[in-house]
């Protein structure tokens, strides 16, 4: 039997195939549509015995629904499932296919009351698709979904969804407060996005009392929740304290690392609360940030600047000013008062010589810029918030000699230059004042100080005054004035000094000592945060079980996403990893095909991952078109090629990788071995159609149907590999698919499952006159999810016509109301399709009228 193979390479097909392809041209006869709508239309009544399941469908009458023993079938939900996820991909899916995938999405639980799978795809699906107000179901899918382990991206969407029904403030009130009742406890995140909504409710309805109560219950339950917490830093700034505002800002910060405007503004806010420890580091995690971010680029001044002074302001690491200081000057820049930093931390350390060194390599340098001139279109500048790094002037000569390395004459002669130059400058004027008062010229300084907006130097200016003119107390409090414009700086530091020697004592208006003790009650030793890249803080892992898969097996792979770092992993818009994956496949071997974004889904399962906690997901990869590849040619040895994208971005040149490009795509490699025929083999499978088990069956029937695919294919494209094929092959398939105790039609009452998954499988498969007519036979058939498969698999054949008083018999007669719900979803579908054109059938070809092309012609 084996020598009636015959090997069908690309150059040659035999013509065994003219009885096969007769048949593939047959397909789709219109009177025979017909004769089957009048054959449905004529029966006495509905089939009995139907089994129960319980859907209440806004596309058709909102009837009680009957209940009677259910079927069960694990295998065949998941086939429905998998139709449902077909439709729900499709690039321009209409309202009537979502209504289909929601009704086997339905039957699928009906089938099998474990099949939790289909709860995200099933409330994704009725909220995105305009039609049916499926309010009523999507409220009672969410309550039974909703978890601490849920997709917080798909709760959102069914909240919503659930709003948008609502017509008046007053309804999405009630409903926001419902909602809040029955889901906020089982899911905080949610929770918390609900209590916020209620809360800005409250606020636009005038009740700024209840939305406070609200919001905080919002921010008590998701301290990420940043809304939450703008909405009432605005509706009540005195309930958040600055310890709450800086420890609201750490978490920003932990919730997305490589964000440098968060790391700055958590560094510059610990700065003005004078928590001068967490500032430094703040400022530290900004430099390493940013040379991370910006590998090419200089440091600029407004980091390395205020790290320098916050670091001086500590208590036990003045040393780090002398090392930045450095840093900058190897990278060949200048900046005095940045100079002037390192010098006084040198001295505070207790070491003069080094601080007298630096000094005077400042004193020097900055002369030498000075006689070069500023460069074009930039004026000297003074002032801490002002520097620029190269530029040197009277102004900042001046500043030099009056805080950093006090010379009194100095100190005069270059305020006086600065002041002549600009005499407008509110800065140039107080500091000639000042070099005026340690001077004892407090004659001179007193116009200055009157004449000119005040800042901190002629503050401490005008307290000296204060102090010659006797008026000790007066001075007090202006000091204390001075220090509060800006206490880190090394004027504050003077007026300090002098504050002392008077027996005063300056008092931050919140004191460092408790925000430290408060921040570290939370954050421990995380609270200063450090600098790790995100291939460290992250991995990811993408597994497939096995090397090899073989012709009709499920493939699923697994993606673990771990956390390394030692903080939480946020995964949220916002966040370092924002939880959308997306996964190519590459097919070689026999057949070549690229299908970009095979499976792409956003995963929020998890908000928080702790430090060395992991997400897993799995993922079903034999799906979309690498499904049909794979089961329309059973032949072909392939391989295939899996690459992983986290957070996918395309460059500008079109390609795509990951939104943190040092976290590379993950690739996995498979193959998929042709299948061996022999006729022993295929004689084999088909005895097995009277004498195997249920899963033996269902595997006859998907490889059989494969093989008429794959046929097809070679008829209509040329041979695409070498692959094995008889004569008699063709008859074998089919009768397998058509006879009496065949897959289609064995009228054994627990082959039901079979007949379902056949006719799944044949979806793809064109039928002719005699497919058609199997299938229709089942339409009568007892058990409900037989009927429904057959109802959408004949409304879907390429060519319905006569097919609708079939659909509409069902919508009205059928007594399962899922094949009800199906008919009218396949009805709505069929009338908003484009009408193709009356044309008479063309005669099929003869036999020796075929011309069969190869693939390199």
């Amino acid at each position: 039997m084996a020598k009636a193979y015959r090997i069908i390479t690309r150059n040659k097909l035999v013509h065994g195939f003219a009885g096969l392809i007769m048949e593939i041209q047959m397909l789709n006869r219109r009177p025979l549509l017909m004769l089957l709508a009048f054959f449905l239309c004529s029966l006495a009544g509905p089939a009995q015995g139907f089994a129960s399941e319980t859907l209440i469908s806004p596309a058709v009458s909102a009837d009680a629904t009957v209940k009677i023993a259910p079927l069960l079938s694990p295998s065949v939900a998941q086939e429905f499932y998998e139709i449902a996820s077909e439709l729900a991909d499709s690039k321009n899916i209409t309202g009537p296919q979502a209504q289909q995938a929601i009704v086997f999405l339905t039957a699928a639980r009906n089938l099998d009351s474990a099949a939790n799978y289909v709860q995200p795809l099933l409330i994704k699906l009725a909220c995105r698709h305009l039609g049916p107000n499926y309010s009523p179901q999507v409220y009672r899918w969410l309550e039974n979904y909703l978890d601490e382990y849920s997709d917080l991206e798909v709760a959102k969407e069914a909240i919503s969804y659930l709003l948008d029904q609502s017509n008046t403030r007053e309804q999405r009130e009630q409903f926001l407060a419902q909602m809040l009742k029955d889901f906020g406890e089982k899911n905080a995140v949610v929770g918390s996005e609900l209590a916020t909504l209620l809360g800005l409710l409250m606020a636009e309805k005038g009740d700024p009392q209840t939305a406070q109560l609200y919001l905080v219950q919002a921010y008590s339950k998701n301290r990420y929740n940043r809304l939450a917490f703008a909405k009432l830093a605005e509706l009540v700034p005195e309930r958040v304290s600055p310890a709450m505002y800086l420890d609201h800002l750490r978490l920003v910060l932990r919730e997305n690392p490589m964000d440098i405007d968060a790391a700055l503004a958590f560094a510059q806010y610990a700065e003005q609360l004078q928590v001068y420890e967490v500032a430094a580091g703040g400022y530290q995690y900004c430099a390493d940030l940013f040379s991370y971010l910006y590998p090419s680029e200089q440091l600029p001044v407004r980091i390395y600047l205020p790290w320098a002074i916050s670091s001086y302001n500590t208590q036990r690491n003045k040393q780090k000013c002398l090392e930045i200081a450095q840093a900058i000057r190897q990278r060949g820049r200048f900046d005095i008062l940045l100079e002037a930093i390192a010098g006084r931390a040198a001295a505070r350390i207790g070491d003069a010589n080094e601080a007298g060194r630096i000094f005077r390599a400042a004193e020097q340098k900055a002369q030498q810029l000075l006689e070069q001139g500023p460069e074009p279109g930039q004026a000297p500048l003074a002032g801490r918030s002002q520097s620029s790094g190269q530029q040197v002037g009277a102004r900042q000569f001046a500043w030099f000699y009056c805080f950093a390395w006090p010379d009194a004459a100095k100190a005069l002669d270059w305020a006086n230059k600065a002041y002549s130059t600009d005499p407008n400058s509110a800065t140039a004027a107080s500091l000639l004042a000042y070099a005026l008062v340690v001077n004892q010229q407090m004659e001179w300084a007193k116009p200055l100080i009157d004449n000119y907006e005040r800042n901190q130097i002629s503050s401490l200016a005008l307290a000296q005054v204060q102090l010659a003119q006797g008026k000790k107390d007066p001075a007090i409090e202006t000091l204390k004035s001075a220090i509060a414009k800006d206490p880190g700086s090394l004027a504050a530091e003077r007026a300090k000094e002098l504050l002392k020697e008077l027996g005063g004592e300056y008092i931050p208006p919140v004191a460092p000592d408790v925000v430290l003790t408060t921040l570290q009650s939370r954050f421990g030793q995380m609270l200063i945060p450090e600098f790790v890249s995100p291939e460290k803080m992250l991995s990811v892992q993408f597994s497939i079980r096995g090397s090899e898969f073989s012709y009709g097996s499920t493939l699923g792979g697994t993606v673990a996403i771990t956390n390394n770092s030692d903080e939480p992993l946020v995964i949220s818009d916002e966040g370092l990893f924002r939880g959308n994956i997306r996964i190519d496949a590459n097919v070689t071997g026999d057949l070549t095909k690229s299908i970009p974004n095979l499976v792409s889904r956003e995963i929020r399962t998890a908000m928080l991952l702790e430090p060395g906690q992991g997400m897993l997901t799995s993922m079903r990869l034999v799906t979309g078109q690498l499904e049909q590849i794979l089961l329309t040619y059973p032949q072909a040895s392939l391989e295939v090629e899996f690459t992983l994208y986290i957070d996918p971005v395309t460059t500008g040149q079109g390609k795509v990788t990951n939104r943190l490009a040092d976290i590379k795509p993950v690739t996995v490699v498979v193959k998929r071995p042709g299948i061996e025929l022999t006729s022993k083999y295929l004689r084999g499978q088909y005895n097995s159609i009277s004498t195997g088990q249920t899963g033996q069956k269902i595997k006859t029937a998907q490889l059989f149907i494969g093989l008429l695919k794959e046929q097809q294919a070679m008829v209509e494209q040329g041979a695409l590999y070498k692959f094995k094929y008889a004569d008699w092959m063709p008859a074998l398939l089919k009768s397998a698919l058509l006879q009496e105790s065949g897959l289609l039609l064995n009228p054994v009452d627990d082959d039901w499952m079979v007949k379902a998954h056949t006719m799944a499988e044949m979806l793809s498969l064109p039928l002719d006159h005699e497919l058609i007519a199997a299938v229709a036979k089942n339409l009568n058939n007892p058990k409900w999810p037989v009927r429904m498969t057959a109802i959408y698999l004949l409304a879907n054949s390429p060519d319905g016509s006569g097919f609708d008083r079939v659909l509409d018999w069902a919508v009205k007669y059928d007594s399962s109301r899922l094949v009800r719900d199906m008919a009218a979803a396949l009805t709505a579908a069929r009338q908003a399709a484009p009408q193709p054109e009356s044309a008479n059938p063309a005669e099929p070809n003869q036999p020796g009228e075929l011309r069969l092309i190869d693939k390199q012609q």
